[in-house]
């Protein structure tokens, strides 16, 4: 009995909780979009759309983003996707890609292949040459500086009418049902053999939007310090960093991979040798660092819901006839 309870402290203590929480929201946030879906085709009972859906949409909403920056104000047709955007941006800059580390329901998917592997190849995934690892994350960085390009440009005109295409508004069910596809639904399942023997390749090498809040993590106040002097030398934080950081001969840990996921604070067997700091002076407990990064989150969404810039303006009956009219089912580029 004790043995199963200390088992679930460790659970609740651990990283993979947090991440769980908001992976198992996102799938559960998922089916409701699917019934909503459903109900715009007369094919179920009504069910509110939910906007948080609205992350998997990064070429639509970027651009709307930019636009809005550049002066074209704000998206009152679906505002989540730039409260999403903002909210990452926010807790990568402050908590070290708090985003990837402990939101993101792509890179808790690919994160958990590589840690199934990891038990199942005796703690490790299968390290690329040093050479190919640098070239792989430079690779990131061209693919991130030409995608931002790419949306950063977009005029405020043609961004702004984007965000009026019908398509736009319903996008994110057309993805959502296309990860169901058959076709679909293997190469997930390839990937993510992929994952297991050689880590989250994806989030490491190719995801753009890793790039930049991998970019924006590296100015954080907030960091993993390492003192010197009482540091032992075991090299057990460097072993168990999943991002393959050099933790041990790291002052503070400014690493673009590290994601604050706290393990080489929680596995230092020295007290007060490594602990994560803000601004190099205060003391940040491994169980507070995953709080404060989903507080900062669910914060800028209470503050989106409660002065009306989450919900989507759209009336569900115009969002029932574009659904209806077929526009699902044509083939048009994902957004």
């Amino acid at each position: 009995m004790q043995s199963m309870l200390a088992r679930i402290v460790r659970f609740l203590d651990s990283r993979w909780f947090i991440k769980g929480v908001f992976f198992t929201a996102f799938v559960w946030l998922s089916s409701r979009l699917l019934a909503f879906a459903a109900w715009a085709r007369g094919e179920g009972p009504f069910v509110p759309r939910p906007e948080a859906v609205a992350g998997i949409l990064p070429v639509g909403h970027f651009t709307s983003f930019f636009a809005w920056l550049k002066g074209g104000g704000w998206d009152t047709l679906l505002p989540a996707g730039l409260v999403i955007i903002i909210a990452a941006l926010a807790t990568s800059l402050l908590f070290k890609r708090g985003f990837c580390g402990w939101i993101c329901p792509v890179g808790t998917a690919w994160e958990a292949a590589a840690a199934l592997g990891r038990r199942l190849n005796g703690g490790r995934n299968i390290r690329m040459p040093r050479w190919l690892d640098i070239a792989g994350r430079a690779l990131r960085y061209v693919i991130g500086i030409a995608f931002f390009a790419f949306v950063g440009l977009v005029s405020i005109e043609e961004a702004v009418g984007f965000r009026a295409i019908p398509y736009m508004w319903v996008a994110d069910i057309k993805i959502i049902e296309g990860f169901l596809d058959p076709l679909y639904l293997l190469v997930i399942a390839l990937v993510f053999v992929i994952s297991m023997l050689l880590g989250p390749l994806w989030c490491r090498y190719l995801c753009p939007l890793g790039a930049l809040y991998s970019a924006i993590g590296v100015a954080s106040p907030c960091a993993v310090t390492r003192d010197d002097e009482t540091c032992i030398d075991c090299g057990k934080c460097t072993r168990v960093c999943h991002a393959s950081v050099d933790v041990q001969h790291a002052g503070t840990v400014r690493a673009a991979e590290c994601d604050g996921c706290m393990d080489c604070v929680r596995v230092c067997p020295v007290d007060g040798c490594l602990e994560a700091r803000a601004f190099g002076r205060v003391r940040i407990a491994p169980w507070v660092w995953p709080l404060l990064v989903a507080g900062l989150w669910f914060a800028i969404y209470l503050v989106a819901k409660l002065t009306g810039n989450w919900d989507t303006s759209i009336p569900a009956d115009t969002l029932r006839q574009v659904i209806g009219s077929g526009l699902l089912e044509q083939q048009t580029p994902m957004f």
